[in-house]
């Protein structure tokens, strides 16, 4: 009964994980069944050796809310506490390189089917932009793709996550043998994705995850890279020439460079615990710069990235965890995949997808609060535990 039980509990981990990428209500709800059947089957729960910066980083949120005096104001952050169930759940489950192998598989899958509903999104787009007379990308960028999502930052990053465990295991799996132009097309078409997405942060993010997977494989192609990337650009359309120059376009940032110029006063006024979680957008204007009229278009809710808005909303000390969290996950895969044998293995292609999704966490950051949307943050708290369920179990010859 109690195999049973945990099949069952790994079956629901299983719809919990891949049906976060479509709906966020049927995830958390399979996220309760499998909690369920994990208790059920009295199987030991697990967690990864992330126990101390993890707990540190949940454990300032709270304190930031207490110290601040606006605990009730901090709830929606408090709730988002059971998506982390996720870790000790998944590292507890996935626990075979069968599980996970489905799991990356079933991620692929779903993501395939959002980009292509992405796609349709983007011919009826491009057909309502012709009707309207604007140019493109002043019609296009306020209104994107989002696949299943509700917006287009959280259909890229989750994608873009999913984009890298796929180039992972294209490059280092074992199983990919068996029908390598199929997941080779499956790649190309997520790629395409975030080309339509139009997130100039994912694509920041591209050039570094191929330099990261190029210095794994190839190593001596590296001088190529520059002369690749400057070639793409170059071919490039012109709406994404254009996309990608508005990058260093002050006047096209101006609401981002306002929002870290903000928080970096709510972290000189509050350096140790912040103004408070969800306090942010409520305080914005207390601590905006007297001088500044109307604000530029945009939310600011949040200020967009985890190097301004973490110290800001909860301290310098939670931004200090939540590095220190990054940090050993990238420090834990590379020892993992310094001691690895050479030769192709999922459990390897695992651990290089969970590197991936790190930088991608780091990149991204930068620019917005990738780990703030649940869809998010459950999908990568997924990824790093079967990362470091790979680097548990060496169940093969070329296992890690």
């Amino acid at each position: 009964m109690s195999q049973r039980l945990e099949e069952a509990a790994a079956a629901a981990a299983f719809v919990f994980s891949v049906s976060g990428l479509f709906s966020i209500a049927v995830s958390h709800v399979a996220l309760g069944v499998t909690l369920a059947l994990l208790i059920a089957s009295r199987k030991p729960w697990r967690i990864p050796p992330l126990a101390w910066p993890l707990g540190l980083f949940l454990s300032w949120t709270v304190v930031s809310a207490l110290v601040n005096g606006h605990f009730a104001e901090g709830l929606p952050q408090f709730k988002k506490f059971y998506v982390f169930l996720a870790l000790p759940v998944a590292y507890t489950l996935f626990d075979t390189a069968d599980r996970r192998r489905r799991l990356l598989h079933g991620w692929f899958a779903a993501t395939f089917v959002a980009v292509a509903v992405g796609a349709v999104q983007f011919v009826l787009r491009v057909q309502a932009w012709r009707e309207s007379g604007l140019d493109f990308l002043t019609f296009y960028a306020p209104d994107r793709i989002t696949g299943f999502f509700s917006h287009w930052m959280t259909f890229s990053q989750a994608g873009l996550l999913v984009f890298g465990a796929a180039a992972a295991y294209l490059l280092f799996s074992r199983s990919v043998r068996r029908a390598p132009r199929i997941w080779l097309a499956v790649a190309a078409c997520l790629a395409a994705g975030l080309l339509l997405s139009g997130t100039r942060s994912v694509w920041l993010a591209l050039p570094p995850l191929a330099l990261y997977f190029l210095a794994c494989t190839r190593p001596r192609l590296l001088w190529l890279a520059p002369v690749v990337t400057v070639i793409a650009i170059l071919a490039a359309p012109g709406v994404v020439q254009e996309r990608i120059r508005s990058i260093g376009d002050l006047s096209a940032n101006a609401n981002r460079l306002l929002m870290w110029q903000t928080g970096a006063k709510m972290i000189a006024d509050k350096p140790l615990f912040g103004v408070g979680p969800e306090r942010v957008g409520p305080l914005f204007r207390e601590y905006l710069d007297p001088d500044v009229g109307e604000l530029p278009p945009a939310y600011y809710g949040h200020l967009h990235s985890i190097y301004v808005h973490y110290p800001a909303e909860r301290g310098l000390p939670a931004l200090a965890f939540l590095l220190w969290l990054l940090g050993k996950i990238l420090f834990d895969c590379r020892r993992a995949l310094r001691s690895a044998p050479p030769g192709r293995d999922d459990d390897k292609a695992t651990v290089h997808a969970l590197v991936a999704g790190v930088l991608a966490v780091l990149i991204v950051g930068a620019f917005d609060v990738t780990l703030g949307d649940s869809e998010v943050l459950a999908l990568w708290l997924t990824l790093v535990a079967i990362g470091y369920a790979a680097m548990r179990h060496p169940e093969k010859a070329h296992a890690l």
